[in-house]
């Protein structure tokens, strides 16, 4: 029987972590960034059944747990009640409530230390570089470090502020350069590169290493 929860540990699959949860109406896997097995168990579901699930998934289990190791890179782990390391500085991460969580914690605090941030740090380079842009708003993204509207409005991803200062100034060179050209083609990479001392190129590989929400917050 299942209680609350259970944990059991297992060959090559590790620590397994069962999960009543009454509402659910299937059995479910979720592998954690660091590669640690949940499996949401519903009603009165018994472990034997929970973990013949488990057994009949064991190759798919144990493949997903070697991906998410590799994409984690060392992503850091991180509780309520820990701080966050943002530009140097320490920040509390306090949830508000029951309903809340450590992402949404974590996009607060971000949003708040990039919207003081990178709207100045914009106007800096633009300014250095003579390039003009209408407006700069910080936003929550899942999939894009930034962006540039036709009429040259800035978007920046909160996450910027999580990276090293030449990545997050890369990003920010990269959509002050669509002001001048609007598509990736030769002639935008040429000015990229003219902005940022040659190294765009190896800027732009370093970034692809970097990954938005890279923290375990499971």
């Amino acid at each position: 029987m299942i209680n609350t929860e259970n944990i059991v540990q297992y060959g090559e699959l590790g620590e397994v972590r069962y999960v009543r949860n009454r509402r659910a109406k299937n059995l479910a896997i979720r592998i954690g960034r660091n590669g640690t097995v949940r499996v949401t168990v519903p009603g009165y579901t018994s472990l034997k059944r929970a973990e013949a699930f488990v057994f009949s998934k064991g190759g798919w289990i144990v493949e997903k747990i070697r991906e998410q190791k590799k994409q984690s890179n060392g992503a850091l782990v991180i509780r309520d009640g820990d701080k966050l390391l943002v530009r140097g500085r320490q920040i509390p991460l306090l949830l508000k409530g029951e309903q809340d969580s450590i992402e949404e914690a974590i996009w607060r605090i971000l949003r708040k230390e990039a919207g003081d941030y990178l709207p100045g740090r914009v106007e800096e380079l633009a300014r250095v570089y003579g390039l003009d842009y209408s407006h700069v708003k910080v936003r929550r993204m899942k999939s894009r470090w930034g962006s540039c509207t036709p009429k040259n409005g800035i978007n920046l991803n909160s996450w910027l502020v999580m990276l090293p200062d030449h990545l997050s100034d890369y990003v920010i060179l990269h959509e002050l350069a669509h002001t001048r050209h609007r598509d990736h083609g030769p002639g935008f990479w040429h000015y990229l590169d003219s902005l940022t001392g040659g190294r765009s190129k190896s800027l732009r590989k370093e970034l692809r290493n970097q990954q938005i929400m890279s923290i375990d917050t499971k």
